[in-house]
Protein backbone atom coordinates (compact mmCIF):
# COMPACT_ATOMS: atom_id res chain seq x y z
CA UNK A 1 0.00 0.00 0.00
CA UNK A 2 1.26 3.63 -1.44
CA UNK A 3 1.37 6.56 0.80
CA UNK A 4 -1.81 7.65 -0.98
CA UNK A 5 -3.51 4.39 -0.58
CA UNK A 6 -2.43 4.52 3.03
CA UNK A 7 -4.10 8.62 3.30
CA UNK A 8 -7.00 7.16 1.55
CA UNK A 9 -7.64 4.53 4.31
CA UNK A 10 -7.27 6.29 7.60
CA UNK A 11 -9.37 9.07 6.21
CA UNK A 12 -12.40 6.14 5.65
CA UNK A 13 -11.31 4.56 8.49
CA UNK A 14 -11.60 8.18 10.70
CA UNK A 15 -15.11 8.42 8.70
CA UNK A 16 -16.52 4.92 10.18
CA UNK A 17 -15.08 5.84 13.17
CA UNK A 18 -17.13 9.23 13.82
CA UNK A 19 -20.09 6.82 12.24
CA UNK A 20 -19.65 4.27 14.65
CA UNK A 21 -19.97 6.89 17.58
CA UNK A 22 -23.01 8.59 16.66
CA UNK A 23 -24.90 5.59 15.94
CA UNK A 24 -24.32 3.77 19.34
CA UNK A 25 -24.70 7.63 21.56
CA UNK A 26 -28.06 7.80 22.98
CA UNK A 27 -29.15 4.71 20.85
CA UNK A 28 -32.15 3.91 22.97
CA UNK A 29 -33.08 7.62 23.96
CA UNK A 30 -36.24 7.74 21.33
CA UNK A 31 -39.15 5.06 22.16
CA UNK A 32 -39.76 1.93 19.92
CA UNK A 33 -41.68 3.24 16.75
CA UNK A 34 -44.39 0.66 15.94
CA UNK A 35 -42.91 -1.02 13.02
CA UNK A 36 -39.74 -1.56 15.41
CA UNK A 37 -41.82 -3.36 18.47
CA UNK A 38 -43.73 -5.79 15.44
CA UNK A 39 -40.28 -6.80 14.69
CA UNK A 40 -38.92 -7.15 18.40
CA UNK A 41 -41.95 -8.79 19.31
CA UNK A 42 -41.80 -11.12 16.23
CA UNK A 43 -38.35 -11.83 17.26
CA UNK A 44 -39.14 -12.28 20.93
CA UNK A 45 -41.63 -15.41 19.58
CA UNK A 46 -39.06 -16.49 17.45
CA UNK A 47 -36.66 -17.12 20.52
CA UNK A 48 -39.50 -18.58 22.26
CA UNK A 49 -40.61 -20.69 20.32
CA UNK A 50 -37.53 -21.57 18.14
CA UNK A 51 -39.83 -21.43 14.90
CA UNK A 52 -39.45 -18.80 11.81
CA UNK A 53 -40.63 -19.05 8.68
CA UNK A 54 -40.42 -16.01 6.32
CA UNK A 55 -42.95 -13.57 6.39
CA UNK A 56 -42.53 -10.77 3.54
CA UNK A 57 -44.81 -8.35 5.61
CA UNK A 58 -42.43 -7.79 8.23
CA UNK A 59 -39.63 -8.30 5.46
CA UNK A 60 -36.37 -10.31 5.35
CA UNK A 61 -35.15 -13.10 7.51
CA UNK A 62 -31.47 -10.84 8.73
CA UNK A 63 -32.85 -8.60 11.70
CA UNK A 64 -34.65 -11.70 13.58
CA UNK A 65 -31.59 -14.24 12.80
CA UNK A 66 -28.89 -11.83 14.02
CA UNK A 67 -31.31 -10.42 17.06
CA UNK A 68 -32.12 -13.48 18.32
CA UNK A 69 -28.58 -14.58 19.09
CA UNK A 70 -27.57 -10.46 20.39
CA UNK A 71 -30.97 -11.28 22.86
CA UNK A 72 -29.56 -14.71 23.93
CA UNK A 73 -26.74 -12.36 24.75
CA UNK A 74 -27.06 -8.78 25.56
CA UNK A 75 -30.98 -9.53 26.45
CA UNK A 76 -33.86 -7.67 24.85
CA UNK A 77 -33.68 -3.95 25.33
CA UNK A 78 -34.40 -0.68 22.89
CA UNK A 79 -30.57 -0.41 22.69
CA UNK A 80 -29.43 -4.44 22.11
CA UNK A 81 -31.75 -4.52 19.40
CA UNK A 82 -31.03 -1.40 17.44
CA UNK A 83 -27.00 -2.54 17.70
CA UNK A 84 -27.20 -4.83 14.85
CA UNK A 85 -28.38 -1.77 12.02
CA UNK A 86 -26.20 0.81 14.20
CA UNK A 87 -22.95 -1.24 14.21
CA UNK A 88 -23.56 -2.08 10.32
CA UNK A 89 -25.03 1.71 9.60
CA UNK A 90 -21.57 3.01 11.22
CA UNK A 91 -18.96 0.67 9.58
CA UNK A 92 -21.01 1.51 6.06
CA UNK A 93 -18.51 4.22 4.98
CA UNK A 94 -16.13 1.09 4.83
CA UNK A 95 -17.31 0.27 1.63
CA UNK A 96 -15.87 3.61 0.31
CA UNK A 97 -12.64 2.05 0.10
CA UNK A 98 -13.98 -0.74 -2.33
CA UNK A 99 -14.48 2.37 -5.34
CA UNK A 100 -10.91 3.75 -4.84
CA UNK A 101 -10.17 2.35 -8.22
CA UNK A 102 -12.83 4.55 -9.47
CA UNK A 103 -12.25 7.31 -7.43
CA UNK A 104 -9.75 9.95 -6.24
CA UNK A 105 -8.37 10.25 -2.78
CA UNK A 106 -10.13 13.25 -2.49
CA UNK A 107 -13.54 11.68 -3.30
CA UNK A 108 -13.04 8.72 -1.90
CA UNK A 109 -12.90 10.16 1.70
CA UNK A 110 -15.95 12.65 0.57
CA UNK A 111 -17.82 9.44 -0.09
CA UNK A 112 -17.09 7.75 3.25
CA UNK A 113 -18.00 11.33 5.16
CA UNK A 114 -21.57 11.73 3.56
CA UNK A 115 -21.65 8.04 4.46
CA UNK A 116 -21.00 8.69 8.06
CA UNK A 117 -22.97 12.15 8.43
CA UNK A 118 -25.76 12.36 5.99
CA UNK A 119 -28.60 12.79 8.68
CA UNK A 120 -30.92 10.58 6.68
CA UNK A 121 -28.52 7.72 7.04
CA UNK A 122 -27.65 8.41 10.81
CA UNK A 123 -31.41 8.91 11.60
CA UNK A 124 -32.18 5.74 10.12
CA UNK A 125 -29.23 3.80 11.17
CA UNK A 126 -30.41 4.50 14.63
CA UNK A 127 -34.02 2.96 14.07
CA UNK A 128 -34.56 -0.96 13.80
CA UNK A 129 -35.49 -0.98 10.14
CA UNK A 130 -34.16 -3.11 7.09
CA UNK A 131 -33.25 0.36 5.24
CA UNK A 132 -29.65 1.18 6.44
CA UNK A 133 -29.13 -2.64 6.01
CA UNK A 134 -30.21 -3.13 2.50
CA UNK A 135 -28.35 0.06 1.59
CA UNK A 136 -25.42 -1.13 2.86
CA UNK A 137 -24.98 -4.51 1.41
CA UNK A 138 -26.07 -3.45 -2.21
CA UNK A 139 -23.23 -0.98 -2.16
CA UNK A 140 -21.05 -3.12 -0.40
CA UNK A 141 -22.01 -5.34 -3.70
CA UNK A 142 -20.97 -2.95 -6.38
CA UNK A 143 -17.76 -2.36 -4.84
CA UNK A 144 -16.64 -5.66 -4.35
CA UNK A 145 -17.76 -6.31 -8.20
CA UNK A 146 -15.50 -3.38 -9.00
CA UNK A 147 -12.46 -4.51 -6.96
CA UNK A 148 -12.94 -8.41 -9.14
CA UNK A 149 -12.84 -6.35 -11.69
CA UNK A 150 -10.12 -4.22 -11.12
CA UNK A 151 -7.54 -6.95 -9.36
CA UNK A 152 -9.08 -9.95 -10.99
CA UNK A 153 -9.46 -11.64 -7.86
CA UNK A 154 -12.45 -14.22 -7.80
CA UNK A 155 -12.83 -13.92 -3.93
CA UNK A 156 -14.26 -10.16 -4.22
CA UNK A 157 -17.21 -11.45 -7.27
CA UNK A 158 -17.82 -14.11 -4.60
CA UNK A 159 -18.08 -12.16 -1.37
CA UNK A 160 -20.41 -10.00 -3.80
CA UNK A 161 -22.69 -13.06 -4.36
CA UNK A 162 -23.09 -13.28 -0.41
CA UNK A 163 -23.60 -9.30 0.42
CA UNK A 164 -26.31 -9.46 -2.36
CA UNK A 165 -27.56 -12.44 -0.76
CA UNK A 166 -27.75 -10.58 2.62
CA UNK A 167 -29.05 -7.48 0.90
CA UNK A 168 -32.24 -9.66 0.03
CA UNK A 169 -32.46 -11.23 3.26
CA UNK A 170 -33.12 -7.84 4.80
CA UNK A 171 -36.20 -6.90 2.57
CA UNK A 172 -37.63 -7.15 -0.83
CA UNK A 173 -36.26 -3.71 -2.70
CA UNK A 174 -33.13 -5.22 -3.19
CA UNK A 175 -34.89 -6.59 -6.15
CA UNK A 176 -35.35 -2.56 -7.04
CA UNK A 177 -31.53 -2.14 -6.40
CA UNK A 178 -30.71 -4.79 -9.35
CA UNK A 179 -33.55 -3.17 -11.79
CA UNK A 180 -31.50 0.29 -10.96
CA UNK A 181 -28.40 -0.86 -11.53
CA UNK A 182 -29.56 -2.85 -14.80
CA UNK A 183 -30.92 0.54 -15.60
CA UNK A 184 -28.02 2.23 -15.12
CA UNK A 185 -25.57 -0.34 -17.52
CA UNK A 186 -28.00 0.25 -19.98
CA UNK A 187 -27.18 4.34 -20.09
CA UNK A 188 -24.06 3.26 -19.79
CA UNK A 189 -23.74 0.64 -22.78
CA UNK A 190 -25.99 3.39 -24.54
CA UNK A 191 -23.15 6.02 -23.85
CA UNK A 192 -20.31 3.76 -25.10
CA UNK A 193 -22.54 3.67 -28.31
CA UNK A 194 -22.81 7.27 -28.75
CA UNK A 195 -19.25 7.61 -28.26
CA UNK A 196 -18.08 5.18 -30.59
CA UNK A 197 -20.55 6.55 -33.44
CA UNK A 198 -18.43 10.05 -32.96
CA UNK A 199 -15.25 7.93 -33.34
CA UNK A 200 -15.98 5.71 -36.18
CA UNK A 201 -15.60 2.89 -33.99
CA UNK A 202 -18.44 -0.12 -33.13
CA UNK A 203 -19.06 -0.21 -29.28
CA UNK A 204 -21.42 -3.32 -29.42
CA UNK A 205 -18.75 -5.52 -31.38
CA UNK A 206 -16.24 -6.09 -28.07
CA UNK A 207 -18.91 -7.16 -26.41
CA UNK A 208 -20.47 -9.42 -29.14
CA UNK A 209 -17.09 -10.89 -29.36
CA UNK A 210 -16.85 -11.22 -25.47
CA UNK A 211 -20.14 -13.04 -25.27
CA UNK A 212 -19.23 -15.44 -28.09
CA UNK A 213 -15.79 -15.85 -26.56
CA UNK A 214 -17.59 -16.97 -23.56
CA UNK A 215 -19.57 -19.05 -25.45
CA UNK A 216 -16.76 -20.41 -26.39
CA UNK A 217 -14.85 -21.13 -23.49
CA UNK A 218 -17.90 -22.58 -21.48
CA UNK A 219 -18.31 -24.78 -23.89
CA UNK A 220 -14.55 -26.01 -24.06
CA UNK A 221 -13.96 -24.52 -27.48
CA UNK A 222 -10.19 -23.78 -27.56
CA UNK A 223 -10.52 -20.71 -29.82
CA UNK A 224 -8.95 -17.44 -30.35
CA UNK A 225 -12.30 -15.65 -28.85
CA UNK A 226 -12.49 -18.28 -25.87
CA UNK A 227 -8.57 -16.89 -24.80
CA UNK A 228 -9.72 -13.34 -25.55
CA UNK A 229 -12.58 -14.06 -22.89
CA UNK A 230 -10.25 -15.32 -20.64
CA UNK A 231 -7.52 -12.90 -20.54
CA UNK A 232 -10.16 -9.78 -21.10
CA UNK A 233 -11.92 -11.19 -17.50
CA UNK A 234 -8.77 -12.59 -15.92
CA UNK A 235 -10.08 -15.65 -15.54
CA UNK A 236 -7.29 -18.85 -15.55
CA UNK A 237 -7.95 -21.52 -18.30
CA UNK A 238 -8.47 -24.64 -16.13
CA UNK A 239 -11.14 -22.60 -13.70
CA UNK A 240 -12.61 -21.13 -16.93
CA UNK A 241 -13.09 -24.87 -17.98
CA UNK A 242 -14.40 -26.25 -15.24
CA UNK A 243 -16.00 -23.47 -12.96
CA UNK A 244 -16.50 -20.52 -14.49
CA UNK A 245 -16.47 -17.73 -11.73
CA UNK A 246 -19.76 -16.25 -12.47
CA UNK A 247 -20.97 -19.81 -11.90
CA UNK A 248 -19.30 -20.08 -8.67
CA UNK A 249 -20.57 -16.68 -7.34
CA UNK A 250 -24.11 -17.70 -8.42
CA UNK A 251 -23.74 -20.74 -6.69
CA UNK A 252 -22.74 -19.18 -3.39
CA UNK A 253 -25.25 -16.85 -3.71
CA UNK A 254 -27.91 -19.70 -4.12
CA UNK A 255 -26.27 -21.46 -0.90
CA UNK A 256 -26.33 -18.19 1.13
CA UNK A 257 -29.94 -17.42 0.18
CA UNK A 258 -31.33 -20.88 1.25
CA UNK A 259 -29.76 -21.21 4.26
CA UNK A 260 -30.80 -17.37 5.09
CA UNK A 261 -34.47 -17.91 4.09
CA UNK A 262 -34.68 -21.17 5.06
CA UNK A 263 -37.78 -22.18 8.20
CA UNK A 264 -35.96 -22.44 11.76
CA UNK A 265 -35.86 -24.66 13.26
CA UNK A 266 -35.88 -27.16 9.79
CA UNK A 267 -32.57 -25.84 8.63
CA UNK A 268 -30.95 -27.96 11.43
CA UNK A 269 -33.14 -31.26 10.79
CA UNK A 270 -31.75 -33.10 8.53
CA UNK A 271 -35.17 -34.84 7.53
CA UNK A 272 -36.75 -31.50 6.96
CA UNK A 273 -34.46 -31.12 4.13
CA UNK A 274 -36.45 -32.51 1.25
CA UNK A 275 -39.33 -29.67 1.51
CA UNK A 276 -36.89 -26.70 3.12
CA UNK A 277 -34.96 -26.64 -0.16
CA UNK A 278 -38.77 -25.73 -1.77
CA UNK A 279 -39.77 -23.54 1.46
CA UNK A 280 -36.30 -21.37 1.20
CA UNK A 281 -36.32 -21.13 -2.33
CA UNK A 282 -39.57 -21.97 -4.40
CA UNK A 283 -41.88 -20.68 -1.47
CA UNK A 284 -39.83 -17.62 -0.06
CA UNK A 285 -39.25 -16.35 -3.66
CA UNK A 286 -43.14 -16.49 -4.22
CA UNK A 287 -43.74 -14.72 -1.46
CA UNK A 288 -40.76 -12.28 -1.84
CA UNK A 289 -42.64 -11.46 -4.97
CA UNK A 290 -46.21 -11.09 -3.68
CA UNK A 291 -44.87 -8.62 -1.54
CA UNK A 292 -44.65 -6.57 -4.56
CA UNK A 293 -48.08 -6.49 -5.19
CA UNK A 294 -49.33 -4.72 -2.22
CA UNK A 295 -51.53 -1.67 -2.54
CA UNK A 296 -50.48 1.86 -1.38
CA UNK A 297 -51.90 4.15 1.09
CA UNK A 298 -51.22 7.34 -1.42
CA UNK A 299 -50.62 8.56 -4.95
CA UNK A 300 -47.31 8.25 -6.86
CA UNK A 301 -47.43 12.49 -6.85
CA UNK A 302 -47.96 12.31 -3.19
CA UNK A 303 -45.35 9.99 -2.10
CA UNK A 304 -42.65 12.05 -4.68
CA UNK A 305 -43.63 15.37 -3.21
CA UNK A 306 -43.06 13.89 0.16
CA UNK A 307 -39.76 12.14 -0.86
CA UNK A 308 -38.22 15.86 -2.39
CA UNK A 309 -38.89 17.68 0.99
CA UNK A 310 -36.82 14.89 3.10
CA UNK A 311 -34.46 15.75 0.37
CA UNK A 312 -34.01 19.25 0.45
CA UNK A 313 -34.30 19.28 4.57
CA UNK A 314 -32.43 16.09 5.81
CA UNK A 315 -30.11 15.92 3.01
CA UNK A 316 -29.51 19.16 1.34
CA UNK A 317 -25.85 18.75 1.65
CA UNK A 318 -25.88 15.37 0.09
CA UNK A 319 -27.85 16.49 -2.99
CA UNK A 320 -26.09 19.91 -3.65
CA UNK A 321 -22.71 18.43 -3.91
CA UNK A 322 -24.43 14.98 -6.14
CA UNK A 323 -25.22 17.71 -8.45
CA UNK A 324 -22.12 19.64 -8.32
CA UNK A 325 -20.35 16.23 -8.73
CA UNK A 326 -22.61 14.84 -12.05
CA UNK A 327 -22.11 17.88 -14.12
CA UNK A 328 -18.30 18.49 -12.95
CA UNK A 329 -17.87 15.00 -14.32
CA UNK A 330 -20.01 15.17 -16.69
CA UNK A 331 -18.16 18.03 -18.86
CA UNK A 332 -14.36 17.05 -18.04
CA UNK A 333 -11.69 17.17 -20.86
CA UNK A 334 -11.52 13.73 -20.56
CA UNK A 335 -15.05 12.79 -20.81
CA UNK A 336 -17.41 11.60 -17.66
CA UNK A 337 -16.27 8.58 -15.87
CA UNK A 338 -18.75 5.81 -15.84
CA UNK A 339 -19.28 4.83 -12.61
CA UNK A 340 -20.10 8.40 -12.01
CA UNK A 341 -22.22 8.29 -15.04
CA UNK A 342 -23.30 4.95 -13.79
CA UNK A 343 -24.00 6.12 -10.12
CA UNK A 344 -26.30 9.10 -11.90
CA UNK A 345 -28.26 6.88 -13.45
CA UNK A 346 -28.70 4.64 -10.16
CA UNK A 347 -29.75 7.79 -8.42
CA UNK A 348 -32.35 8.98 -11.26
CA UNK A 349 -33.73 5.47 -10.86
CA UNK A 350 -34.32 5.48 -7.48
CA UNK A 351 -35.63 8.81 -7.29
CA UNK A 352 -38.70 8.21 -9.87
CA UNK A 353 -39.32 4.63 -8.80
CA UNK A 354 -39.66 4.31 -4.83
CA UNK A 355 -42.83 6.60 -4.55
CA UNK A 356 -44.27 3.54 -7.13
CA UNK A 357 -43.39 1.46 -4.90
CA UNK A 358 -43.73 2.51 -1.62
CA UNK A 359 -46.56 1.07 0.27
CA UNK A 360 -47.01 3.37 3.35
CA UNK A 361 -45.96 6.79 3.65
CA UNK A 362 -42.17 6.36 5.78
CA UNK A 363 -39.62 8.60 4.87
CA UNK A 364 -36.95 5.76 5.32
CA UNK A 365 -37.26 4.62 1.57
CA UNK A 366 -35.24 7.77 0.67
CA UNK A 367 -32.09 6.10 2.48
CA UNK A 368 -32.16 4.15 -1.28
CA UNK A 369 -31.83 7.72 -3.10
CA UNK A 370 -29.76 9.38 -0.78
CA UNK A 371 -27.27 6.35 -0.57
CA UNK A 372 -26.21 6.79 -4.81
CA UNK A 373 -26.57 10.50 -4.30
CA UNK A 374 -23.76 10.17 -1.38
CA UNK A 375 -21.36 8.52 -3.91
CA UNK A 376 -21.92 11.82 -6.58
CA UNK A 377 -21.85 13.65 -3.82
CA UNK A 378 -18.13 12.42 -2.71
CA UNK A 379 -17.40 13.28 -6.39
CA UNK A 380 -18.72 17.18 -5.86
CA UNK A 381 -16.88 17.02 -2.46
CA UNK A 382 -13.60 15.88 -4.01
CA UNK A 383 -13.80 18.75 -6.96
CA UNK A 384 -14.18 21.14 -3.27
CA UNK A 385 -10.91 19.62 -1.57
CA UNK A 386 -9.00 19.76 -4.47
CA UNK A 387 -9.73 23.36 -5.09
CA UNK A 388 -9.05 24.35 -2.10
CA UNK A 389 -6.16 22.68 -1.62
CA UNK A 390 -4.74 24.64 -4.76
CA UNK A 391 -5.85 27.85 -3.41
CA UNK A 392 -4.03 26.93 -0.23
CA UNK A 393 -0.84 26.36 -2.21
CA UNK A 394 -0.69 29.76 -4.51
CA UNK A 395 -1.60 31.67 -1.60
CA UNK A 396 -5.23 32.63 -2.91
CA UNK A 397 -6.68 34.25 0.09
CA UNK A 398 -9.46 34.70 -1.15
CA UNK A 399 -10.43 31.15 -2.61
CA UNK A 400 -9.23 29.68 0.84
CA UNK A 401 -11.70 32.22 2.61
CA UNK A 402 -14.39 30.75 0.14
CA UNK A 403 -13.51 27.15 0.72
CA UNK A 404 -13.48 28.01 4.99
CA UNK A 405 -17.01 29.93 4.22
CA UNK A 406 -18.04 26.56 2.51
CA UNK A 407 -17.10 24.34 4.72
CA UNK A 408 -18.08 25.58 7.69
CA UNK A 409 -21.51 26.29 6.08
CA UNK A 410 -21.70 22.75 4.91
CA UNK A 411 -20.25 20.83 7.96
CA UNK A 412 -22.94 23.30 10.02
CA UNK A 413 -26.09 22.62 8.25
CA UNK A 414 -25.43 18.82 8.14
CA UNK A 415 -24.42 18.74 12.03
CA UNK A 416 -27.35 20.72 12.81
CA UNK A 417 -30.10 18.97 10.97
CA UNK A 418 -28.64 15.78 12.03
CA UNK A 419 -29.02 16.81 16.03
CA UNK A 420 -31.97 17.84 15.67
CA UNK A 421 -33.37 14.87 13.87
CA UNK A 422 -31.51 12.34 15.19
CA UNK A 423 -31.04 13.65 18.94
CA UNK A 424 -32.74 16.51 20.35
CA UNK A 425 -36.45 16.31 18.49
CA UNK A 426 -36.24 12.66 17.48
CA UNK A 427 -40.02 12.38 18.64
CA UNK A 428 -41.01 15.07 17.53
CA UNK A 429 -44.02 15.55 14.60
CA UNK A 430 -42.40 18.64 13.36
CA UNK A 431 -38.97 15.99 12.33
CA UNK A 432 -39.47 15.35 8.67
CA UNK A 433 -38.34 11.75 9.62
CA UNK A 434 -40.25 10.98 11.92
CA UNK A 435 -43.27 8.72 10.73
CA UNK A 436 -46.70 8.08 12.00
CA UNK A 437 -46.02 5.09 13.69
CA UNK A 438 -43.65 7.04 16.27
CA UNK A 439 -45.13 7.92 19.73
CA UNK A 440 -44.63 11.69 20.08
CA UNK A 441 -44.34 10.65 24.08
CA UNK A 442 -42.63 7.82 26.17
CA UNK A 443 -44.48 5.72 27.48
CA UNK A 444 -41.61 3.84 28.74
CA UNK A 445 -41.93 5.41 32.52
CA UNK A 446 -45.68 3.61 32.93
CA UNK A 447 -44.36 0.79 31.37
CA UNK A 448 -41.19 0.63 33.60
CA UNK A 449 -43.89 0.56 36.82
CA UNK A 450 -46.14 -1.90 35.12
CA UNK A 451 -42.89 -4.03 34.85
CA UNK A 452 -42.17 -3.57 38.71
CA UNK A 453 -45.82 -4.39 39.32
CA UNK A 454 -46.21 -7.40 37.30
CA UNK A 455 -42.77 -9.03 38.85
CA UNK A 456 -44.56 -9.76 41.69
CA UNK A 457 -48.41 -9.85 40.83
CA UNK A 458 -50.62 -12.92 40.21
CA UNK A 459 -53.15 -12.44 36.90
CA UNK A 460 -53.51 -9.59 34.51
CA UNK A 461 -50.92 -6.86 35.17
CA UNK A 462 -52.19 -4.70 32.28
CA UNK A 463 -55.85 -4.79 31.22
CA UNK A 464 -56.35 -3.03 27.76
CA UNK A 465 -60.31 -1.10 27.81
CA UNK A 466 -62.15 -0.19 24.85
CA UNK A 467 -62.75 -1.40 21.28
CA UNK A 468 -59.88 0.38 19.68
CA UNK A 469 -57.52 -2.27 22.12
CA UNK A 470 -59.50 -5.33 22.47
CA UNK A 471 -58.85 -8.57 21.11
CA UNK A 472 -60.56 -11.59 21.37
CA UNK A 473 -57.72 -14.01 21.96
CA UNK A 474 -54.62 -12.59 23.70
CA UNK A 475 -51.80 -13.61 21.84
CA UNK A 476 -48.68 -15.13 23.45
CA UNK A 477 -45.16 -14.88 22.35
CA UNK A 478 -44.87 -18.48 22.31
CA UNK A 479 -47.58 -18.45 19.74
CA UNK A 480 -46.35 -19.66 15.64
CA UNK A 481 -48.47 -17.62 13.99
CA UNK A 482 -48.70 -13.40 13.81
CA UNK A 483 -50.57 -11.56 15.78
CA UNK A 484 -54.23 -10.07 14.11
CA UNK A 485 -56.60 -7.30 14.49
CA UNK A 486 -56.49 -4.43 17.30
CA UNK A 487 -53.36 -5.62 18.48
CA UNK A 488 -51.46 -3.67 16.29
CA UNK A 489 -53.40 -1.08 17.47
CA UNK A 490 -51.44 -1.58 20.87
CA UNK A 491 -48.04 -1.08 18.99
CA UNK A 492 -45.16 -0.42 20.43
CA UNK A 493 -46.21 -1.76 23.78
CA UNK A 494 -46.35 -5.12 23.12
CA UNK A 495 -42.69 -5.25 22.75
CA UNK A 496 -42.35 -3.62 26.06
CA UNK A 497 -44.80 -6.06 28.13
CA UNK A 498 -43.90 -8.78 26.08
CA UNK A 499 -40.52 -8.51 27.13
CA UNK A 500 -41.02 -7.76 30.66
CA UNK A 501 -43.46 -11.18 31.33
CA UNK A 502 -46.44 -8.66 31.91
CA UNK A 503 -49.22 -10.49 31.91
CA UNK A 504 -52.09 -8.50 29.57
CA UNK A 505 -55.83 -8.91 29.09
CA UNK A 506 -58.45 -6.82 27.12
CA UNK A 507 -61.88 -6.20 27.61
CA UNK A 508 -65.07 -3.63 26.52
CA UNK A 509 -66.74 -3.94 29.77
CA UNK A 510 -66.18 -1.56 32.38
CA UNK A 511 -67.94 -3.77 34.80
CA UNK A 512 -64.94 -6.24 33.81
CA UNK A 513 -62.57 -3.86 34.91
CA UNK A 514 -64.31 -2.86 38.35
CA UNK A 515 -64.33 -6.86 38.81
CA UNK A 516 -61.09 -7.55 38.57
CA UNK A 517 -59.18 -4.02 39.66
CA UNK A 518 -55.70 -4.76 37.62
CA UNK A 519 -53.42 -2.87 38.76
CA UNK A 520 -52.83 -1.14 35.54
CA UNK A 521 -55.49 -0.08 32.79
CA UNK A 522 -54.73 1.47 29.72
CA UNK A 523 -57.30 3.13 27.07
CA UNK A 524 -58.23 5.58 24.55
CA UNK A 525 -58.09 8.84 26.99
CA UNK A 526 -62.30 8.75 25.78
CA UNK A 527 -62.45 6.49 28.21
CA UNK A 528 -61.23 8.67 30.67
CA UNK A 529 -64.06 10.13 32.56
CA UNK A 530 -66.11 6.45 33.01
CA UNK A 531 -62.33 4.90 34.21
CA UNK A 532 -61.95 7.82 36.39
CA UNK A 533 -64.65 7.04 38.48
CA UNK A 534 -64.44 3.26 38.40
CA UNK A 535 -60.86 3.34 39.68
CA UNK A 536 -60.45 5.98 42.55
CA UNK A 537 -56.76 6.29 44.06
CA UNK A 538 -55.52 5.45 40.88
CA UNK A 539 -53.00 7.85 39.10
CA UNK A 540 -53.74 8.60 35.65
CA UNK A 541 -51.41 9.20 32.90
CA UNK A 542 -51.49 10.56 29.45
CA UNK A 543 -49.11 9.66 26.36
CA UNK A 544 -49.51 10.22 22.85
CA UNK A 545 -49.14 6.71 21.03
CA UNK A 546 -48.53 7.69 17.67
CA UNK A 547 -47.02 10.82 16.06
CA UNK A 548 -49.78 13.17 15.52
CA UNK A 549 -53.19 11.76 17.86
CA UNK A 550 -54.11 7.93 19.35
CA UNK A 551 -54.14 10.29 22.83
CA UNK A 552 -54.31 6.95 25.50
CA UNK A 553 -54.65 7.46 29.35
CA UNK A 554 -52.44 4.94 31.77
CA UNK A 555 -54.36 4.08 35.17
CA UNK A 556 -51.64 2.79 37.86
CA UNK A 557 -52.42 1.95 41.14
CA UNK A 558 -50.09 3.36 43.32
CA UNK A 559 -50.67 0.77 46.35
CA UNK A 560 -49.16 -1.85 43.73
CA UNK A 561 -46.45 -0.60 43.03
CA UNK A 562 -43.09 -2.23 45.23
CA UNK A 563 -41.58 0.88 46.26
CA UNK A 564 -42.18 4.86 45.98
CA UNK A 565 -41.69 5.61 42.87
CA UNK A 566 -41.59 9.13 41.00
CA UNK A 567 -44.43 9.36 38.53
CA UNK A 568 -43.79 10.73 35.08
CA UNK A 569 -46.83 11.62 32.69
CA UNK A 570 -49.41 14.28 32.48
CA UNK A 571 -52.64 14.15 34.80
CA UNK A 572 -55.93 13.99 33.06
CA UNK A 573 -58.24 16.63 33.88
CA UNK A 574 -62.10 16.90 32.57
Amino acid sequence: MNESDRRTALGVALAAAVALVLRFALLDARMFHWDEARVGYLTLQFAATGHYEYRPIVHGPFLFLVNRVVFDVFGATDYAARAVVALVGGLFPLTAWLYRDHLDRAETVCFAALLALNPVLLYYSRFMRNDVLVAAFAVATVGLCLRARATGRHGYLYAAAVAFALAFSTKENALLYLFCWLGALAVLLDHYILRARATGGDALQPYVDLLGGLWDAVNRRETPAAERARRRLRVPPAVAERWPPAVVALLVFVVAWIFLFAPRPDVYQPSAYPHLLDDATVGAVRSFLDQWGSGHESSYSSFFVDQGKVLAEAAFVTTLLAVLGFFADRYRERGPRPLVTFAAAWALASLLGYPAITDISGHWSVVHVVVPLALLGGVGGGLLVRRSARAVRAGDTVGVALAVVVLVAAVGQVGVVAAQTSYTNHSDPDNVLVQYGQPAYDVRPALDDTARIAADHEGTDLLFYGSHFNVANEPSIRDTDLPAGNWYNRLPLPWYLARSNVTVDSTTNLAAVNDTAPPVVLAKAEHYQELSETLPGYDARTYRLTSTNTVIVVFVDPAALPEPQARDGTDVHT
